[in-house]
């Protein structure tokens, strides 16, 4: 491991540096840091055998790779050439250098064991072979210039580091500090010493022990180790490692499993504190015996709602000299900084980017970038200062590292460790695009085999050397229950008729048809020939009205009155949102503008689908006692909402962005000790980070943001640890309008991360693929966003496909897989077509039925009154699901996933994998399944009765009434199992039949055979009589 530099470019053109491979490492150790501190010992040997005890080495703690994913690059030497300087200093420091080598293993030698905090030498494990280095030829752009170059000072650093490294060894590591040489007068009274933290109500995790770091050789003090779960201490040796070796990494454990309480746990045994009163006198102990000794210096750089949280959990878990860098002082707490008088200080991302020339002036020995999503963007100028860090030890903290796209996963990697992971185009072409083609719904085989390969690579191979993340299921047993229901809400004919208005306007056709052919016969598209420019506006090119349009459309499946213009805004803004609203009420509009400030519009029902759902369950939930957070990322709904809840008798809590961080915090406090606090309206940006609300147990989402972590986040304000309460939250979306388009590609982002952290087989629902221009689909587009499904809910239609193709391909793969050559050749399958296509139209019709079915005098016992489903089906909700049973994979499509990955490279072409089971001439080409079949009603009702019948109900309506209810999972499983056998039942009459034709025709022919026979006989005979 002497002299690898992590700075140098992983391969990704070839699969070998992404093969899988089986480390036979623990989970909780990445293979990239299977690295002990080099002794001297002979590789492969234990420490038993250097001082000629004849133990065999423990084969758990052997590390072999059979592939090194990191590159090694000597470094530059010219300047050290030509700088005859920059020599001489190089010539001081070898000699330097040699001197501390050998002080220090003179200090080796005298010193016991035990008097080195957390130092345990373990047996160095057998290096990585080496690999050629990859050559990936010139920079095409300016951008990859950017993403493979650092600022000169780290270079420096980094060559220093590598330099110290090869030549002192463990000393030249950042180890954690020994105080040999400091007396502490606390050491004479250690058993009443004070220690932290301190939780009286709480049962520790541990016993009270130390706990070794062996990788690092680090320890975790027990006052700390013993409130730490195993994932925690699994965390720690991670982020540890990663500063000993000062390289960087991601620690994206789900929100919620104490990432602040990780990195203080490792901080902790980085500074090699103890976690009793001694530790708040170490660094000034240090300095005041050598004041150029050498001592960890840190940086957190966070939002600023987190200000406050990050010092308040340094005082709760020790002794540290921490300062906020932040507010009028700044430049005050800076200078302690410089000169070594503070610890750890935080700062805030906006805070660092105003003076980055300043902070970085320190030589950060570690830099914490908490919610590091927000250096997501390659090019944003967050991420660009960022870049310029002066720290080489980089550590990010997120629980979600991949939000839109595996981009921002590349920019979050490649910011832990600069060009590493190579350009941004190859991770594109060899990671990002093979994961999303391969989960389209038309994928081919060849398309899904490669995309499920490709995400074992990157989870099982790739990521583990710099990224480690657990999911909450490991605390589930600590948690309550939590539903995430997502509620299709009618709009109402006011706002149906302003939506179809403003999408029947000439803005809304310039933009939706841009990309058709013009008219004129010149064959360019129309938005770049003779309609470039809407007549009657200003400004006049379509182009400047995309998002203004999307966002008219988006207050219009929100509340009416945010389109109306506020009397409080610029002139300008008013003429604006005037035009917007004229166009899409030209009857009212006059009679709204003039009465825009008004609370009649606020409280008008008809502005308001939504308003009335939440009405009806805000008043049962407060009859319940229960407390309620209401996000929205419309500041302005929140405070329409804010002046109608005032008029009533809930005591209501207000938070958005425009309040100062101590404000926020204390209306938090107030909201959770004030029992009579019944709503929390929140701007869901400013207040889905950092909060802790765990008195409320009711969470609502009143419009989908198009990022999902946004409305993830928004969710764990309540669902955390220290809930007491099952949690219900209820998202909001406008049926069959723009916010349906938003939440599917909520589902399609939450998707493409699972796969990116798990590779998850997820359930392939969406034809479109994310910045493919060919494969649009129904949800990438702008044809998708500006239209109006009306009463249809686009939702349950793909979600309904899907089921249905995955109940055809689930027999498919059972053939497949019992029996290849027998898949679709009995004759018994002919004959089904209107049969299995009616079932495609099953779960449509049990909820589009215009006509409900009367509630039986007998109720399903299966199913309990569910008082929630009753309040939205009286405010005319027709469909709901549960957000966890759409996103995730199913047994079917682990199946076609497996069956693609196993099957042979010249086999797979370009067959798609959901196939058609119904009948098809021999000499049709490959069939594609009809998924807008409409079957005739009498035979859906026939198939429905007969399913009803099949499960054992006395009559359909009692069935319906059961599928109703029913969640996704429940209605797949129905349907496999029903499909299964009628399937089943079908073939089987057929052979029957084919057997007793086959019969029939056998007595048929040998009775033929006979009477030949005999009028041969007789014809033989003949002469003879």
């Amino acid at each position: 491991m002497a002299g690898q530099n992590i700075t140098e470019p992983i391969s990704l053109d070839s699969d070998d540096d992404l093969e899988v491979t089986h480390y036979s490492t623990p989970r909780s150790m990445t293979p990239f840091q299977r690295v002990s501190i080099q002794l001297t010992m002979s590789p492969g040997r234990s420490h038993a055998e250097t001082q000629g005890v004849d133990t065999p080495v423990n084969p758990e703690s052997s590390h072999t790779f059979s592939a090194s994913a990191v590159k090694i690059q000597p470094v530059d030497s010219d300047e050290e050439v030509n700088d005859g300087e920059l020599a001489y200093k190089k010539f001081k420091e070898r000699k330097s250098l040699k001197r501390k080598q050998s002080s220090a293993a003179g200090r080796k030698s005298k010193t016991p064991r035990n008097e080195f905090v957390g130092r345990v030498k373990q047996e160095r494990p057998t290096p990585r072979p080496k690999r050629p280095l990859k050559d990936y030829g010139e920079l095409s752009s300016e951008d990859e210039l950017m993403e493979n170059t650092l600022p000169k000072y780290l270079k420096d650093r980094r060559a220093d580091f590598q330099t110290t490294h090869e030549q002192l060894q463990e000393s030249g590591l950042k180890l954690p500090p020994t105080y040999e040489d400091v007396e502490f007068s606390d050491d004479e009274r250690l058993e009443s010493l004070q220690e932290r933290p301190i939780f009286p109500n709480l049962k520790p995790q541990k016993e009270y022990k130390d706990i070794e770091l062996p990788y690092s050789l680090g320890v975790i003090p027990a006052p700390i180790a013993q409130w730490l779960r195993q994932y925690q201490v699994e965390g720690v040796a991670f982020l540890h490692e990663l500063f000993v070796y000062q390289k960087g990494g991601v620690l994206g454990d789900d929100m919620g499993l104490g990432k602040t309480i990780q990195v203080i746990a490792f901080l902790t045994a980085a500074y090699g504190k103890t976690g009793d009163e001694r530790d708040a006198k170490r660094m000034r102990k240090v300095r005041r015996a050598d004041d150029n000794a050498w001592y960890p210096r840190t940086l957190i750089v966070c939002p600023g709602t987190l200000l406050v949280n990050w010092k308040a959990e340094f005082s709760r878990w020790g002794w540290w000299n921490v300062d906020i860098y932040h507010g009028e002082n700044k430049d005050l707490v800076l200078d302690a900084a410089k000169s070594g008088r503070v610890e750890v200080l935080i700062t805030t991302y906006t805070t660092y980017m105003a003076n980055k020339n300043s902070v970085n002036m320190i030589e950060w020995d570690c830099v914490i970038a908490d919610e590091c999503h927000k250096i997501k963007e390659r090019k944003s100028g967050t991420t660009q200062s960022m870049n310029e860090i002066n720290a080489l030890c980089r550590i990010g903290l997120t629980g979600t590292a991949i939000q839109n796209k595996y981009e921002e996963l590349w920019t979050l990697l490649n910011w832990t460790n600069p060009g590493v992971l190579g350009p941004v185009n190859t991770w594109r072409a060899k990671i990002s695009d093979p994961l999303k083609i391969g989960q389209s719904h038309d994928a081919t085989l060849s398309e899904l085999s490669r995309a499920r390969k490709t995400a074992k690579k990157l989870v099982e191979n790739l990521l583990p050397q710099f990224f480690l993340r657990r999911m909450k299921s490991l605390i589930a047993d600590q948690l309550p229950k939590k539903v995430d229901r997502v509620v299709f809400c009618p709009l109402t004919e006011t706002q149906a008729e302003a939506y179809e208005n403003f999408l029947d306007s000439d803005i809304v056709d310039y933009i939706k048809n841009s990309t058709q052919i013009c008219d004129c016969g010149k064959n360019k598209k129309r938005g770049w020939c003779c309609y470039q420019f809407i007549p009657d506006r200003e400004p006049p090119a379509w182009q400047s009205y995309v998002f203004p349009a999307i966002t008219v459309l988006q207050k219009l499946s929100n509340h009416l009155a945010i389109l109306i213009p506020q009397g409080s805004d610029p002139k300008e803004k008013q003429e604006k949102d005037k035009t917007y609203l004229e166009v899409a009420l030209p009857q009212k509009w006059e009679d709204l503008y003039r009465t825009r400030d008004s609370i009649v519009n606020y409280a008008n029902p008809e502005f308001c689908g939504k308003w009335k759902v939440l009405r009806k369950l805000l008043k049962w939930w407060h009859s319940n006692g229960d407390k309620v957070l209401i996000f929205s990322h419309s500041v302005r709904l929140l405070k329409m909402l804010q002046m109608l809840f005032h008029h009533t008798s809930y005591n209501v809590s207000y938070l958005d962005g425009s309040m100062s961080y101590d404000d926020r915090a204390k209306v938090v406090d107030e909201f959770n000790a004030d029992s009579r606090q019944f709503v929390f309206l929140i701007s869901t940006k400013a207040g889905g980070v950092g909060l802790n609300i765990t008195s409320a147990n009711k969470v609502v989402v009143v419009d989908p943001n198009w990022n999902p972590s946004y409305d993830l986040q928004a969710q764990d304000r309540a669902y955390r640890i220290g809930q007491n309460r099952d949690v219900e939250v209820f998202r909001l979306i406008s049926a069959g309008t723009i916010e349906e388009i938003v939440y599917a590609r909520q589902i399609y982002k939450q998707q493409q991360a699972n796969i990116g952290y798990n590779a998850s087989s997820e359930r392939r629902y969406f034809k479109g693929v994310q910045e493919r221009p060919d494969q649009k689909g129904e949800i990438f587009g702008l044809r998708n966003f500006f239209q109006y499904q009306y009463d249809n809910i686009v939702l349950r239609d793909i979600v309904n496909r899907t089921n249905v193709a995955e109940s055809r391909a689930g027999v498919q793969v059972a053939d497949v897989e019992f029996n290849m050559e027998e898949e679709g050749q009995d004759p018994g399958e002919r004959g089904m077509k209107n049969e299995e296509e009616a079932m495609s139209q099953i779960a449509s019709m049990i909820c589009d039925e215009e006509e409900k079915p009367k509630p039986s005098t007998k109720l399903p016992t299966p199913h309990k009154h569910d008082p929630v489903q009753a309040i939205l089906a009286g405010a005319g909700v027709e469909y709901t699901h549960l957000n966890n049973e759409v996103v995730g994979s199913s047994r079917v499509e682990e199946g076609l996933s497996r069956r693609a990955e196993l099957a042979p490279e010249d086999t797979t072409g370009d067959q798609q994998v959901f196939m058609p089971f119904g009948p098809f001439d021999e000499q049709d080409e490959v069939p594609v399944v009809q998924y807008e079949y409409h079957p005739p009603e009498d035979v859906m009702r026939r198939q429905f009765c007969s399913m009803a019948q099949r499960f054992g109900y006395a009559d359909a309506t009692e069935f319906a009434l059961v599928v109703e209810g029913m969640t996704q999972a429940q209605r797949r499983s129905c349907l496999d199992q029903w499909y299964q056998e009628r399937r089943s039942k079908l073939l089987n009459e057929a052979k029957d039949e084919v057997k007793q034709e086959v019969k029939q025709e056998a007595k048929h022919d040998v009775k033929q055979e006979i009477k030949h026979e005999v009028k041969a006989e007789v014809k033989d005979e003949s002469p003879a009589l």
